[in-house]
């Protein structure tokens, strides 16, 4: 029986305290809540901030770094690959660690990177080592916080009501959005009075507030002293195996994007990258997955895995900036999406907490919302109208954060089985955004060398957008009927 369930009888006994204690104190539901709360959403919300405040201000950050443009590019480059590659290492980790000691571990890391940046940043060291500084620490410290996503969700699993576990899992969903919309502030009010220097010192000190809220966690709800080690361990070979996928892959994709896909040592990249992917395939073949991996959860979170494809807002955003549509029209734009999937995590939780049994119909509708913002967006070569720019990507967003947090919310409620379970829609997310990332920068790439010019190839990626975003509900009903089946 998993240490969540066997926590149980302690919970219903310490809410049984008299009535002047319960008077003097907030319960430890209350208690729990409130730290779940802040773990949730500094959890996912802050590498939403770290990313967005290199991406937000890429020329703003080339002058204070004194580098080039192109390796701020990089920079950004490396803060994704950091992210990614923590993420392939977090079914690892979780194997040896409980969810609670590995975002410690993760807070630790981050505070030391992002400190030892700004400290290098405001010494009289040489360009040369500010620069290697800022790409080690950026892609380490990243790479920790993205591991705080897993961990905050496997604690939120652990909520002690399922009205508790809904909340909680639309404000995880929430934070990421929430976070792009707080980095534009900070960059825009405090990086140019500050400096980068200063600006991640103090950003360094955020990290250490979700350590606490995990110390203090450790008190309000014992459970999570076990919660986020597997019940039924994955085969360590084949997590390896996934790990050195994803390493073989980031290598691949980064040498085809900064040189060419044809150049020998992209074509090596992926020579690595097709012998590691089959070696993964050889022992997922062998390996028998428990029925939560494998039935309507599984098939939601692979649902969930296909929407980041097309939801990315890369190419729609490098769209009007190629049209050389202002950068403050662009921002506004960026904020109106972030404010609509906010809306959207909202509006889902709220309609499957009021009606649980229609969780499928809710899915399939914020999944068609979402197709339809992609399918306007794949007009924009035609239709020039900058009201029209403005309001399509909030509605892609408002579907593709409906569909989020519904799966998550399907996914937790399966985790008390096979904890592990929730630390994956943090993994889908990430690593679909990333091979939906590439995946149409080749598409980009290849139609741009066929002669078709900018605005062809920008339609191509368009089109190949809708095409991934209507493989997103056929995979829902399919997972719909596999759950009936069984």
């Amino acid at each position: 029986m998993p240490a969540a369930s066997r926590t149980v009888p302690v919970r219903v006994r310490t809410a049984a305290a008299p009535r002047s204690t319960s008077q003097q104190q907030p319960s430890p539901g209350v208690s729990a809540f409130a730290l779940l709360a802040g773990i949730a959403l500094l959890g996912n919300g802050l590498k939403s901030i770290v990313s967005s405040s290199v991406l937000v201000s890429e020329a703003q950050f080339a002058a204070l770094l004194g580098i080039s443009t192109v390796h701020v590019a990089l920079l950004l480059e490396s803060i994704i690959a950091g992210m990614v590659v923590a993420l392939a290492t977090c079914p690892l980790l979780l194997q040896r660690l409980t969810a609670r000691a590995l975002g410690i571990v993760a807070c630790v890391a981050a505070t030391v990177a992002f400190a030892t940046f700004a400290f290098v940043d405001l010494s009289d060291s040489a360009a040369w080592v500010r620069e290697l500084s800022a790409f080690g620490c950026f892609a380490i410290g990243a790479g920790a916080l993205a591991l705080l996503a897993p961990a905050a969700q496997v604690l939120v699993a652990l909520a002690p009501t399922p009205a508790m576990r809904t909340t909680l899992t639309s404000m995880w969903t929430g934070a990421a959005p929430a976070g792009f919309l707080v980095a534009p502030q900070l960059v825009k009010v405090m990086l140019p009075v500050m400096g980068i220097g200063f600006y991640f010192l103090g950003f360094s000190a955020l990290p250490l507030v979700m350590m606490a809220l995990l110390g203090l966690l450790g008190f309000a709800l014992p459970a999570v002293r076990h919660a986020g080690v597997a019940v039924s361990a994955l085969p360590r070979r084949m997590l390896l195996a996934f790990v050195a996928t994803v390493i073989a892959f980031e290598v691949w994709t980064t040498s085809g994007s900064v040189g060419s896909y044809v150049a020998p040592a992209t074509l090596l990249g992926l020579a690595a990258f097709a012998a590691t992917g089959l070696d993964l395939a050889r022992e997922v073949k062998r390996y028998t997955f428990p029925p939560e991996l494998t039935g309507v959860t599984g098939g939601l979170l692979l649902a969930l895995f296909v929407l980041q494809f097309p939801t990315t807002g890369f190419f729609d955003t490098a769209f009007l900036a190629q049209h050389q549509f202002a950068q403050a029209f662009i921002a506004d734009r960026a904020t109106l999406a972030a404010a609509a999937q906010i809306l959207g995590t909202l509006a889902a939780g709220v309609l499957v907490h009021r009606r649980p049994a229609a969780q499928h119909a809710l899915l399939l509708g914020f999944a068609v919302i979402a197709l339809a913002g992609l399918g306007a967006i794949a007009a924009y070569p035609w239709i020039t109208h900058p009201l029209y720019y403005l309001w399509t990507p909030a509605v892609e967003g408002f579907g593709a954060a409906g569909v989020t947090v519904l799966v998550c919310l399907a996914v937790v409620r399966d985790a008390s089985r096979y904890p592990l379970l929730a630390a994956l829609p943090s993994i889908a997310i990430m690593l679909g955004t990333e091979f939906g990332l590439e995946l149409l920068q080749l598409v980009f790439a290849l139609t741009g060398t066929a002669g078709i010019g900018a605005d062809g190839a920008y339609g191509a990626v368009f089109f190949a957008q809708v095409a991934f975003a209507l493989a997103v509900p056929v995979l829902i009903v399919l997972a719909n009927r596999r759950g009936v089946r069984q």
